[in-house]
């Protein structure tokens, strides 16, 4: 159940990228306009981290989930019904609201379920499930929104994500003993639900603490930039510079989705199991990544032909992968008793950056556009999106420079209280 929840909540994510034409037709908006559109989400993901650890922490994973899952769907038929452009932008609001605390609950609830070893791997796991859900947000949605239309389509998705929120306070259980099993951690995760005030003190040591801020804004510099292209303008890219229609531009973008999924639980496996390490592995694999942003920032002639531009993405989304180590990282650094609050910690910066890319690459693209409108949707040159796409290389370079002051925890918790 957890599961499915995500994968709803990464689609809801992904969904603005295959509409993007349309969204700008309905409501007369710019690339700024639409990429503002697209930050609420990252910028309610910030502004919810650490209330949403909370959550966690204290409502317990079933209702964190149930209530997040049922703000997303109001929120998505609100969304498919605006007649005007504020009221779309809150539907999407709502929607970002819900989804902000799903991963949270679903990790924190992987917390009593799994053994403290088993945290990368289930990290990687939850990712590919996200990823599937990002997959379905490509093409299978190009598809749907060419029979529904893109409103109908929105609101069907919301019932969806209805349901699985009645689902969610029916079937799931905050720890095994719920269900009458053997605890998994009996201490310090599992037992009574802490209070409020006792999660909210843990606050400012995880903020304070050195070691829990390279692992974070390295993987803010992955994801701002990887979403950047995944969930909003790269079937606009494909369209545009390669000339695809939105069904076959949807399914180039979504071999990023399919690198993740391959990629996520293997990085996961890699760290636990056969490495033992965290800090070469984010290393390694954020470095092929910022080399397939070098790839996709080359100029004019250089431009990558369209046969070679599908392994790149392939590649591009398996290496995006090494992100998922973030959530352990940090955890391994701080308060093994506050495990919640620590992973909500984790979305505030990272969100807060995407946010920040995702309006920077509009204005970018708005900066370099020569007025050609075809169908009610700005059209931009080739030379704009090669300007956006070296501005993502250098933020992913500058997660690459952040890796390598990830504290190696070799796998254990490292934290000592005061």
């Amino acid at each position: 159940m957890p599961a499915a929840i995500y994968f709803f909540s990464y689609f809801h994510r992904i969904a603005p990228a295959v509409v993007a034409g349309d969204l700008m037709r309905a409501f007369s908006i710019s690339a700024a306009s639409l990429g503002n559109l697209s930050a609420i989400y990252p910028y309610v993901f910030a502004f919810m981290a650490l209330p949403a650890g909370s959550f966690a922490d204290t409502l317990g994973p079933r209702w964190t989930l149930a209530l997040g899952s049922g703000t997303m769907g109001i929120g998505a038929i609100f969304f498919g019904l605006a007649p005007q452009f504020s009221a779309a932008w809150l539907g999407r609001l709502l929607v970002g609201l819900g989804a902000s605390v799903i991963l949270i609950a679903s990790l924190r609830l992987a917390a009593e379920w799994f053994r403290p070893q088993e945290f990368a791997t289930i990290s990687g796991w939850s990712q590919t499930v996200g990823n599937v859900g990002a997959l379905v947000a490509s093409s299978p949605l190009a598809l749907l929104v060419e029979m529904l239309g893109w409103r109908q389509s929105f609101v069907v998705i919301g019932t969806l994500t209805l349901l699985l929120a009645v689902a969610a306070a029916l079937f799931v259980r905050d720890r095994p003993e719920a269900m009458g099993l053997v605890p998994v951690n009996p201490a310090p995760a599992a037992g009574a639900l802490p209070s409020l005030a006792q999660t909210l003190r843990g606050i400012p040591g995880i903020l304070s603490n050195p070691r829990s801020w390279p692992p974070v804004l390295a993987a803010a510099g992955v994801y701002s930039s990887l979403i950047a292209f995944l969930g909003l303008w790269g079937v606009p890219y494909l369209t545009q510079v390669y000339g695809l229609g939105r069904v076959e531009a949807s399914t180039y973008a979504s071999l990023l989705a399919i690198g993740i999924v391959v990629g996520a639980p293997l990085v996961g496996w890699l760290s636990d199991r056969w490495l033992g390490l965290r800090r070469l592995p984010f290393i390694a694999f954020t470095a092929v990544y910022a080399a397939c942003w070098a790839l996709l920032a080359l100029p004019g002639e250089m431009r990558l032909p369209l046969g070679a531009l599908a392994p790149v993405l392939l590649l591009m989304g398996f290496a995006s992968s090494g992100l998922v180590l973030v959530f352990v990282c940090v955890r391994e650094v701080n308060d093994p008793a506050r495990v919640g609050i620590t992973i909500g910690f984790c979305n505030l910066p990272v969100f807060l950056v995407f946010a920040l890319v995702q309006w920077l690459m509009g204005l970018i693209l708005d900066a370099r556009w020569e007025g050609l409108i075809t169908g009610g949707t700005r059209i931009y040159p080739a030379s704009a999106w090669e300007t956006a796409f070296a501005f993502c290389l250098a933020v992913a370079l500058v997660a690459l420079v952040l890796t390598f002051f990830v504290a190696e925890t070799r796998c254990r918790n490292i934290w000592q209280a005061e």
